[in-house]
């Protein structure tokens, strides 16, 4: 591992991200459904800074989550992204030896902290809506097996990784998780209207307060997931585009390793990269959010240190239905 490390410090004095390419900017409408997201914290790991993000960072450590947020909305609730998985040790066992070893120095290196199902139960969450995966990497996906009667929605070329896996699997995902999965999927039905400083969108709810956009390539279907929580609190959950917030400000990308490791498509994950930070000096309100910045985490929902997940917003006057 620490060989890894070192040469990913070494590899890392990039420069700054082209810009994005020119683009109108669609202000979002104010939501007027009030919504509560709660974070479940699945697992973790502390890594030196420069695994996260490219050049000179700025913090001297990654602390990491493998998070799962729960979206508490009057029409349902929606689990965005499950985690790692409580087994994923054992699951990991059907990967191939390149796979298994690249598993073992990226997600596998997670320490499990919550149990997603438990934590369902500690919200009071019977029975979600849906599950929405930013993508299906088994540190996104490790949960979905527990939940296996909810629909699971995601982009079609998502779904279609998924289908060429359990065809022929090539250790995308855990062959677990693509199990668990099939049946299950739904593609997300993007509209071709622009929000934000993007071309298309899916208005979850229909009343503005979570919508999905398409980010492709970390994954063929990788998305981001605007959270309108208030009028003056809104956030973005980028999935796994960035890994350290600081790359927005530092217009940089992840580190060269871990984008060896785990983009599907560099250029494509470094263009939509750019197009975070077009939309960070657009709307320098909104929270950017990337799947695995702990700190980030924090900084919006507060310590984890309760036996409830910690939340943030107003929850629903009545229980959600199913």
């Amino acid at each position: 591992m620490r060989k890894l490390i070192v040469l990913s410090l070494l590899s890392t004095a990039c420069a700054s991200l082209p810009p994005a390419a020119p683009h109108a900017f669609v202000p979002p409408p104010s939501p007027g459904t009030p919504l509560q997201v709660c974070w479940v914290d699945t697992g973790g790991l502390t890594a030196p800074g420069g695994y996260g993000a490219g050049g000179a960072t700025v913090a001297d450590t990654w602390e990491v989550t493998s998070a799962a947020l729960v979206i508490r909305h009057p029409k349902g609730d929606l689990v965005l992204d499950t985690g790692i998985s409580p087994h994923a040790q054992e699951e990991k066992r059907e990967l191939g030896a390149w796979k298994r070893f690249i598993f073992s120095q990226t997600a596998g290196r997670n320490v499990p902290r919550r149990n997603l199902k438990d934590a369902l139960t500690a919200l009071g969450v019977t029975r979600p809506k849906a599950l929405l995966l930013s993508h299906v990497h088994a540190d996104h996906a490790g949960g979905v097996a527990s939940l296996p009667d909810v629909p699971v929605w995601l982009a079609a070329e998502e779904k279609q990784l998924i289908e060429a896996e359990l065809e022929h699997p090539h250790g995308v995902t855990l062959p677990a998780h693509a199990r668990a999965l099939k049946g299950r999927m739904v593609p997300i039905p993007f509209a071709a209207e622009p929000y934000a400083n993007y071309e298309t969108r899916f208005d979850v709810f229909g009343d503005g307060t979570v919508v999905v956009v398409p980010t492709f390539g970390h994954t063929p279907g990788s998305v981001a997931t605007f959270v309108n929580v208030s009028p003056t609190q809104r956030f973005v959950h980028v999935g796994d585009l960035i890994n350290l917030r600081e790359s927005i400000e530092r217009n940089v990308g992840k580190s060269w390793l871990m984008r060896q490791f785990t983009d599907e498509d560099l250029a494509r994950t470094q263009a939509e990269v750019a197009k975070l930070v077009q939309l960070h000096a657009r709307a320098p309100g909104l929270l950017i959010l990337p799947a695995h910045d702990r700190r980030a985490f924090v900084e919006l929902f507060g310590a984890d240190d309760h036996e409830v997940p910690p939340c943030i917003g107003v929850p629903p006057a009545a229980p959600s239905a199913g």
